[in-house]
């Protein structure tokens, strides 16, 4: 429960359902800033992905999180003194540090916690619900975030720094769990059997790491849009917060769904299913110019709901012990490292072309590249088939 209620917290983004208006109207930001400010925060993140949970798996899991918490600190300190670009740089590559310290660790934690009990199978329910957790408390942040932004533009950066201190408390409580914890004699030999572990010798888990990318990146993209599409669609100000507070409690809804659709029609089912989700999505947004366009948002948030705990769970299961942080955090750099070459060119093409033209764009590519995909995991072979394990120096 500790872990869920540290994700919790740290989804408690006080700032999220004004940030882009915070950046735009206040700090002078462009789009294009906007994005590349983001793509900043992407490119610390997929820099310190790796060796973040590399880190993780070396030193101990207890550690690195209270590390994240501090290091989070730190960033929203800055972000809530900020002026203009450079420091909104800053600021978010402090928390993208954080955040890689966090990511990979959080899901390894949870696993070998429930594998010490003899309770693997039920990693997809307890990430769900942390998951569920963090996206309700995300939501209920978000109903607030106009008041707090009416009072002071500063004061919901001001609630992320005391909710972190918070948080460190919560990390330093945390119990470090039993796993397999590797000597490694020659750092870069290990990271080099790593790598080709999944890029030769672990097709399932490759398979897997391809669905993660592009759902997770289909499902990315339109978070940072939003804001602007609805303001520009004749949505009130005020309507931001409870948008993005439906749009996470729409996540938490497919988190709470997710383990027992993937346990009726499996796998591969639903991550199709998840990209005709993703196809609403931006065609919906993108041919739609009422004011209730933003709608079709939601679609995404069921998505990511849906797909994350069961992605999680089935990668999970072709890791092996020791090496979970590293893995998980591998995958999550090239989500990263994806983002940090895909937005800024968004952001332009929006700035240049508008956001319709270039969301139906960009959903024939991710929608396209989603589906090829999720073939790929279907040709994949079945989980007892496909589990070396890594060759550990």
């Amino acid at each position: 429960m500790l872990l869920c209620l540290h994700h919790a917290m740290m989804m408690s983004l006080f700032p999220m359902a004004i940030l882009t208006l915070f950046q735009h109207d206040h700090l002078g930001l462009s789009i294009a800033e906007i994005m590349m400010a983001q793509a900043a925060f992407g490119g610390a993140l997929a820099l310190f992905e790796f060796p973040s949970g590399y880190l993780a798996d070396r030193i101990g899991y207890r550690a690195t999180m209270i590390l994240a918490s501090l290091v989070s600190i730190a960033g929203w300190i800055v972000y809530s003194v900020a002026v203009g670009f450079w420091t909104v740089v800053l600021a978010e590559v402090s928390m993208g540090l954080g955040l890689s310290l966090v990511s990979g660790t959080h899901s390894a934690m949870l696993y070998e916690s429930l594998a010490n009990r003899g309770r693997e199978e039920d990693f997809a329910r307890w990430f769900a619900r942390s998951r569920t957790y963090a996206q309700i408390a995300e939501g209920s942040a978000a109903l607030g975030a106009g008041l707090l932004f009416g009072l002071s533009v500063r004061l919901p950066f001001y609630l992320m720094v005391i909710v972190w201190i918070l948080n460190l408390g919560v990390a330093l409580a945390l119990v470090e769990p039993r796993y397999a914890r590797r000597s490694v004699q020659k750092p870069v030999a290990h990271v080099l059997s790593l790598v080709r572990f999944v890029a030769r010798g672990a097709p399932r888990l490759r398979a897997l790491f391809a669905v993660a990318v592009v759902i997770g990146l289909s499902n990315f993209i339109p978070v940072w849009l939003v804001q602007l599409y609805a303001r520009d669609g004749g949505v009130p100000i005020s309507w931001l917060g409870p948008i993005w507070a439906i749009a996470n409690y729409a996540v938490a809804l497919g988190s709470v769904m997710s383990d027992g659709i993937g346990r009726r029609v499996g796998i591969v089912a639903v991550m199709f299913g998840c990209a005709g989700l993703i196809a609403l999505g931006y065609f919906g947004m993108g041919l739609s110019y009422a004011w209730w366009g933003f709608v079709f948002y939601f679609a995404f948030n069921v998505s990511r709901g849906i797909s994350a705990p069961l992605l999680a769970h089935a990668e999970q299961a072709e890791i092996p012990s020791g090496d979970r942080a590293s893995l998980v955090s591998m995958r999550s750099l090239l989500f990263r490292a994806s983002f940090v070459a895909l937005g800024p060119l968004i952001g332009a093409l929006i700035d240049v072309h508008g956001q319709h033209t270039v969301l139906l764009g960009v959903g024939g590519l991710m929608v396209t590249l989603t589906l090829a995909s999720c073939s790929l995991l279907a040709g994949a072979p079945a989980p007892d088939e496909s589990r070396p394990e890594v060759t550990h120096i």
